[in-house]
């Protein structure tokens, strides 16, 4: 459809009548400039309210929808008509009338309400005379779907929020915008039919009847399990990309605490294998001591009197005369030695005797014992503790307290290490990074479930043919045997044949749009967005729309900056109307207001070559519609009109005016 005018007449701030012409053709913009509260938002509004009944781009009621100076030009309880008139072209050539009016009633000097609902009326031109389309919502459900409205009619703030909404109604409203619903109603009513048929025909031959159900029921399961196959490759594609993502959201943090937990696990084992080291190390140590502790306790007391032994026996083999104390008694008596040396009292030889005698008498057995048996005794008994001390114990002993030392060093240094990685790992953020693992580790078990599906998927599809070969032929043979094939029968065929064509036609069409939009939204999405971090645009099978970053991340398309979304959602949508089977105007509010200087220039010259044959019509604001944009898009434009305001205020209007 193409739009040729537009007459407004009481509808919010415009009084009028008001009439636009629009750009068609070779110069196919037309360009509507106004400051802020100027009108532009009610103008599309006037669109969607003249062919769908509703203004989706404000947020009050019907209230206000009388123009206000209308009002004031009439009394209270007399009444005004608000009217929306456009005249456009469709695709046979032919003239469309379409009108839309309400009528209100003014109730007080500030308000009015409506009278009536508003009411629908088309006027189609047959070349001699305008004929009233009986049925005008039916037209407008026909040629302008509501359901493709937000695909032609939109503002840059929605398309901020596009690729937020529910990927469901997306996915329905491109197959609306391709006309894919079409084939779908096509199946629908197929099967509608054929089961008519097959209820007809069961009755005249239900055996054949049976067999032929049996026939049709194989034949769509084995359309619906290529489906699915078909589904279900492109979703493992799909999960494949968003696990490549979700790793590459991770990062080398998600690495470091990956191998940082398995640093701190690696030496936790570590210390404990040290531990018990240790223990048995300290085992040894205290067995070695136990062990030996009355060997360890008498040794140096025996080897002082094994030297004493020594000595004796040295001087036993140097003939020297025992001391006997009788006899040392008697030299003091005579204080005289046997040398002839004085012995007087109180000299030091007198002390030294005296000492002597001293000791011997403390020494001597008062059994009469005589001390050298006493002693040899002891040296027998020294000389066996000795011979069973441990050999090199101090060098043993020290060995094991050194090896303590070392293992105890050695634990300590594996709990440093381990307290310096946990403080490390509460650097990260580890919940955001178990999230992100967690939800890998889902998607990777849907892809196993998937890929098990496939394979039974796959074994099915090379059974479907042999059973459609063996009711071929038992239907065959039925017919052979009973000599009818009548005309039921062939409708049934024919429904079947139907149904097969639309589904298969349905899937080559969906998978090439969805494909070719990846291109051509790359290729324009590339030349309109300056910044080179952006490889691809992927759009999935449901339309969900996916950026692969340079660095091979793919992104959901909600996460790039604003100015940058609304240049996607601008390429997405031109797009798709650029490859769709309708012939839609692009209506479009403040469309670069989020955008730079740079990407706005780029807008200008990639629009018109999308919108190609098709009319473009943008709401710009004076800053919008300035610079480079301007210059870049001027020669394209067809018409170019100024809103305006009029009167004092409150009590004023906007106007539309057109200027070079």
């Amino acid at each position: 459809m193409i739009v040729k005018s537009m007459t407004i007449e009481n509808f919010r701030p415009y009084k009028g009548p008001l009439s636009i012409d629009f750009a068609r053709g070779e110069k196919n913009v037309t360009i509507i400039q106004g400051r802020n509260d100027m009108g532009k938002t009610s103008f599309i509004n006037a669109f969607t309210w003249c062919l769908y009944d509703k203004e989706p781009f404000r947020d009050e009621g019907i209230e206000g929808r009388c123009n206000q100076l209308a009002l004031d030009e009439v009394n209270i309880k007399d009444e005004v008509d608000v009217k929306v008139e456009m005249f456009m072209e469709d695709s046979s050539g032919r003239n469309i009338r379409i009108i839309r009016k309400q009528t209100f009633i003014k109730t007080s000097d500030m308000a009015s309400r409506s009278k009536n609902n508003s009411e629908l009326i088309i006027y189609r031109d047959d070349g001699l005379n305008e004929v009233k389309i009986e049925n005008p919502d039916k037209y407008i459900k026909n040629n302008l779907p509501e359901s493709l409205q937000e695909y032609f009619m939109f503002t840059g703030e929605k398309l901020t929020q596009f690729f937020k909404k529910d990927q469901e109604l997306v996915k329905k409203g491109v197959y609306t915008l391709y006309q894919l619903d079409l084939l779908e109603n096509i199946n629908i009513q197929a099967k509608k039919w054929e089961t008519y048929f097959s209820n007809k025909f069961r009755k005249i031959n239900p055996k054949l009847s049976e067999l032929k159900n049996e026939l049709s029921q194989i034949i769509e399961d084995e359309q619906n399990d290529k489906i699915l196959l078909r589904q279900n490759r492109e979703h493992i594609k799909t999960l494949e990309v968003e696990i490549k993502t979700l790793y590459m959201e991770i990062g080398s943090s998600g690495a470091d605490a990956n191998e940082i937990r398995k640093d701190i696990e690696n030496l936790n084992d570590e210390k404990r294998s040290l531990k018990y080291d240790l223990e048995g190390i300290q085992k040894e140590y205290s067995s070695l001591i136990s062990d030996n502790f009355s060997h360890i306790m008498a040794y140096d007391l025996l080897k002082n009197l094994e030297k004493w032994a020594e000595f004796e026996e040295k001087s036993e083999n140097e003939k020297d005369i025992p001391f006997v104390i009788s006899d040392l008694k008697k030299l003091l008596k005579n204080k005289e030695c046997v040398c002839g040396a004085s012995l007087e009292k109180h000299t030091d030889q007198y002390k030294h005797i005296e000492h002597l005698i001293e000791y011997l008498e403390e020494t001597s057995n008062e059994s009469g014992l005589k001390i050298e048996n006493i002693i040899a005794e002891l040296l027998n008994v020294s000389g066996n503790v000795l011979a069973r001390y441990p050999t090199n114990f101090s060098v043993d002993l020290s060995a094991k307290k050194q090896k303590i030392r070392e293992v105890r060093q050695d634990i300590k240094t594996k709990e440093i290490k381990i307290e310096g990685l946990k403080t490390r790992l509460d650097n990260l953020d580890i919940d955001a990074i178990d999230e992100l693992n967690k939800e890998i580790n889902e998607k990777q078990k849907l892809i196993k479930t998937l890929t098990e599906d496939n394979t039974i998927l796959t074994e099915n599809l090379k059974t479907y043919p042999i059973m459609i070969n063996e009711l071929n032929n038992l239907i065959s043979q039925a017919i052979e045997d009973e000599g009818v094939k009548d005309d039921i029968s062939d409708k049934m065929d024919f429904c079947e044949e139907i149904k097969l064509i639309s589904n298969k036609i349905h899937d080559e069409l969906a998978v090439n749009i969805y494909q070719t939009l990846s291109k051509v939204v790359t290729d324009e999405y590339n030349t309109i967005h300056w910044k080179p971090d952006y490889k691809k645009i992927i759009v999935d099978q449901d339309f969900k729309v996916l950026v692969e970053k340079s660095r091979g991340n793919i992104v959901s398309a909600t996460d790039p900056s604003t100015g940058s979304r609304n240049v996607l959602a601008l390429t997405f949508m031109a797009a798709l109307n650029s490859l769709s089977g309708f012939v839609l105007p692009q209506i479009i509010d403040t469309p670069i207001a989020s955008l730079d200087l740079e990407m706005r220039s780029e807008v200008a010259k990639a629009l018109p070559r999308y919108m190609e044959g098709k009319q473009m019509i943008l709401l710009v604001m004076n800053s919008e519609y300035a610079g480079e944009f301007k210059t870049n898009i001027k020669k394209f434009v067809g018409y170019q009109y100024i809103l305006d305001y009029v009167g004092s205020e409150g009590e004023g209007q906007t106007i539309i005016k057109e200027f070079d």
